[in-house]
């Protein structure tokens, strides 16, 4: 087998079975020493120990020998929780107490805007947080603004206290899953994370506190009151390295230099205030228990712990494996990775100091139509997933795992469907829409033609149970939580007229007829009730893609609501339009009532934005606060309410 079959074996290896090892068996063919016989080690289902049969820095200039050979033939080859009532809305989140990265962010007197990047031809790309001022009569003037780097991206703010910290990157990391092989993370550049800390006790002049920078790409972070997790994906990148060539002789002599490197050169380093450090030790990384010296993988799963307070003040966890995503608790971080027909779950422990605890494999991948993170919760010290096995096309199988921690091995007590509850969760060909987790309930949603509402009930871990359904036309992406059993969904509404008889298979997919909200009844949970529903024709809001478009806020007699709305279609001169407006609601939670309060328009339009994606709201004191692109506008909360602003 010469070195481009050997090379394109793996990579066939990598796309279809990730989980695996694929080893590539090379042989002398010209008299010279024989190249290593080496195989990647990707995402596995092994707990991760530092005591192995093969040492980290092995493992990855393995990893490093493997990815420059596959390199080289690539070139050849290419052509909840309810909250307490306050006085103004916070990001939306999925556990309480846990925060998400945002780009706006709202102490109740002062409003922070990162701005979406601009480019002007005097200035070049312009990027900056604007920090707006409440006034007494609730309109804004600007305080200041804090300009940040134009190379970079800004994921998102966290507010804490008088300390803003904003986290960018040069590179958003993608799952393997979802890009080519040829652009995998095994070839990335030098991508980096960057965490700018401000402090904001005077927000008319905003001070630097510390500027950080860790190598690699971002997955995603959290905060946890004064602590922030950042976790990246890095993948190290040797120079001065001969080239691999086609003969054993040149492959045992990149393999001779790999090995001569020096670990530091290997690791993510870490640069706060110009000083810059390695982020670990290399043989302080956690590798898969199974590992041999005959394996070899190259990416890094980095955590990183900063605290607010003390910006200098870190931890950091090396993980040698791959991760997509994360889920956190108050307790515990989740990083998964979803591929083929398997989820590996890393549990990590978020004491003193960010610890490895376990690790999980579950049949099935957390999905291609909702958010993967809210698949996952912990209930009890147990992890919670619902995954899917097969394809949209093929049938796809939908399952709620249960998995306990034992040693270093999150294993499966429960599963439903199961023998003594084999009913499906979703009809034949149905996908799963939306997930929530709300104390001893999971609220599922499916749907092909219509919209099944499944209640499942988790007072007992170990015998989860389906004791609810409830079908009608459209489905739910996003579903909130509230107090007393009621049960917010955002989504789309179907036609009537294309939901096929009962019985009858429908011939393409149902023609969705707009924007949806609809308020559930689910405190009987064997009989979920729809209480009311408003739909937008021809319309979309991006809370069905991303909760923290939707603003909630808990008042004393309910909650209210506003959500971003795209609305298109043809003129009565034959020309395309989109109209964006922000919805407001209200759930009257005695009556168990859902009221349209307004739909508050922009008074203009952002040159340099005409998505609805970005668009963001805040809720304070029967007013609001609407964003826009990098306009702000303020209304009342009430019918027909006038229109202020931009900002």
């Amino acid at each position: 087998m010469n070195l481009k079959q050997q090379t394109d074996l793996m990579w066939k290896c990598l796309a279809v079975a990730i989980f695996s090892t694929c080893t590539i068996t090379a042989c002398s063919n010209d008299g010279n020493e024989s190249p290593p016989t080496l195989s990647f080690m990707t995402a596995t289902d092994s707990a991760l120990s530092t005591a192995q049969q093969v040492s980290a820095e092995r493992y990855v200039k393995n990893g490093m020998y493997l990815m420059k050979t596959a390199q080289a033939t690539a070139v050849e080859g290419a052509a909840d929780d309810a909250a307490a009532p306050a006085s103004f809305s916070t990001t939306n989140t999925q556990i309480a107490g846990v925060d998400e990265a945002d780009r706006i962010e709202y102490n109740g007197d002062y409003l922070f805007v990162a701005d979406l990047p601009v480019w002007t031809a005097s200035e070049g790309e312009v990027k900056k947080v604007r920090i707006l001022a409440r006034q007494n009569d609730y309109s804004l003037t600007e305080a200041a603004t804090i300009s940040l780097q134009d190379n970079l991206n800004v994921a998102g703010m966290y507010l804490y206290e008088d300390t803003l910290g904003v986290v960018s990157h040069s590179f958003q990391y993608y799952a393997m899953a979802e890009i080519l092989v040829d652009s995998s993370p095994w070839q990335q550049p030098e991508y980096d994370t960057y965490i700018d800390i401000y402090g904001v006790a005077e927000p008319a002049s905003p001070s630097t506190v510390s500027n950080i920078r860790i190598d690699g790409g971002l997955i995603n972070s959290r905060r946890i009151d004064n602590h922030l997790f950042i976790a990246t994906q890095f993948v190290p990148n040797l120079e001065d390295l001969p080239d691999a060539g086609t003969s054993n002789r040149s492959l045992v002599d990149l393999y001779n230099a790999i090995l001569a490197k020096d670990s530091s050169e290997l690791v993510p380093q870490i640069t706060i205030d110009g000083q810059t450090h390695p982020l670990f030790q290399l043989n302080d990384c956690l590798l898969p228990q199974q590992a041999t010296n005959k394996n070899g993988h190259t990416q890094m799963v980095s955590v990183v712990k900063i605290d607010l307070d003390n910006p200098t003040d870190y931890s950091a966890l090396c993980l040698l494996t791959e991760a997509h995503g994360l889920f956190a608790s108050a307790d515990h971080l989740y990083l998964h990775a979803s591929t083929g027909e398997r989820t590996v779950v890393h549990k990590v422990a978020l004491g003193s100091e960010v610890r490895y605890q376990a690790t999980a494999s579950v049949a099935g991948i957390l999905g291609w139509q909702s958010s993967a993170q809210f698949k996952l919760a912990e209930r009890d010290g147990k992890l919670l997933a619902v995954t899917t096995l097969g394809t949209r096309s093929n049938d796809p199988q939908h399952e709620l795992h249960v998995l306990e921690q034992q040693g270093s091995e999150l294993v499966e007590v429960a599963t439903l469907p199961n023998e003594s509850q084999p009913a499906p969760i979703g009809k034949p060909g149905e996908a799963i829409y939306a997930v929530r987790f709300v104390n001893d309930r999971a609220y599922i949603v499916t749907f092909e033609r219509i919209d099944p509402l499944y209640v499942i009930d988790l007072t007992d871990l170990h015998a989860p149970a389906i004791i609810g359904e409830l079908e009608i036309p459209g489905f739910s992406s996003y579903l909130h939580p509230m107090e007393n059993g009621l049960l917010l969904g955002v989504g789309q509404q179907v036609r009537a007229d294309a939901i096929p008889a009962s019985g009858t298979t429908p011939q393409e997919t149902p023609i969705e007829d707009g924007m949806k909200v609809s308020l559930f009844d689910v405190l009987d949970p064997a009989n979920p009730l729809v209480l009311g529903e408003y739909v937008w024709p021809d319309a979309y809001t991006p809370v069905e893609y991303d909760h923290r478009s939707l603003s909630v806020l808990k008042t004393n007699h309910g909650y209210q609501f506003a959500l971003p709305s795209q609305t298109w279609g043809f003129d009565d001169n034959g020309y395309w339009f989109t109209r964006n407006a922000l919805q407001t609601l209200e759930v009257d939670e005695a009556n168990r009532l859902l009221s349209l309060i307004d739909s508050v328009t922009p008074t203009e339009e952002d040159d340099y934005y005409i998505g609805s994606y970005e668009d963001r709201s805040v809720l304070h004191n029967g007013h609001i606060y609407y964003v826009r692109g990098n306009k702000v506008y303020h209304a009342l909360w009430q019918p027909d309410a006038v229109v202020n602003g931009p900002y």
